[in-house]
């Protein structure tokens, strides 16, 4: 049984919302800041992961609302980012840092098979093409590396 690619979207915001309290029951803002040499307050946790689940789920309400190529594109895109680059993330820290991650068991649980599923769905339904769906997942990926440089470890002297 499959579930359909529009119905399958309203999983992401719900994801990202469990995903964020693992990470804060774990201890994510005091790892941060420990492997990044920058502390990372809680408004900041918070704050930022608060505001990017909002624009997931208004990403995915225009999307099945509309359900136009553009809307779609940027759902996909900030998704692949939040989800799927998130997880990879948490992946590749475990041996950089020598340590265990806090986010990567929601993220190898929920995020990976989730985003797998969206692509597939996304493929199979014909809602995007697959050179569509490539450019949202690298779009996804280099929102990723932005808000790790930037927000995390804080290269080039930015971040919060």
């Amino acid at each position: 049984m499959t579930c359909s690619f529009y119905r399958l979207i309203w999983l992401l915001p719900a994801a990202f919302a469990v995903h964020v309290i693992e990470e804060y029951l774990t201890g994510y803002p005091a790892y941060a800041g420990t492997v990044s040499g920058y502390p990372m307050g809680l408004p900041t946790f918070l704050g930022s992961n608060i505001l990017f689940i909002l624009i997931m789920l208004l990403l995915t309400r225009w999307a099945a609302a509309t359900r136009k190529p553009n809307a779609v594109f940027w759902m996909l895109a900030w998704a692949a980012g939040n989800l799927f680059w998130n997880f990879v993330y948490h992946l590749a820290s475990v041996p950089a840092f020598d340590r265990h991650s806090p986010g990567l068991i929601t993220g190898a649980l929920i995020y990976l098979p989730l985003s797998l599923a969206v692509w597939q769905a996304a493929l199979a339904e014909k809602v995007v093409r697959p050179a569509t769906l490539i450019g949202a997942i690298a779009a996804g990926g280099i929102f990723m590396g932005l808000v790790a440089a930037v927000g995390i470890f804080h290269l080039g002297g930015l971040g919060a």
